[in-house]
């Protein structure tokens, strides 16, 4: 069985409820982590803007392990969150 989509307006809704910046920079969408207080210590994942244009844009398995790496949120916790 395939795994169930994650849609950029999901990834959306779910970092902006925790606090994360999101931001566009060149088009591409920049996840980044809320600032922790150190300099130069924030993650950030670019998210192509062939994905991030709509809500209904389906992410790639390599956005969400990369999402995953960075921030330690993974695709079920992103789906529970609809």
């Amino acid at each position: 069985m395939s795994r169930p989509a994650v849609k950029w307006g999901d990834v959306h809704r779910y970092f902006t409820r925790r606090g994360y910046s999101i931001y566009n920079q060149g088009g591409d969408s920049i996840i980044a982590a809320p600032n922790d207080g150190r300099p130069r210590s924030r993650k950030t994942v670019r998210i192509g803007h062939r994905f991030s244009n709509h809500p209904g844009d389906e992410l790639r398995n390599a956005h969400v392990a990369a999402i995953e790496r960075a921030f330690g949120v993974t695709r079920k916790d992103i789906l529970a969150d609809r």
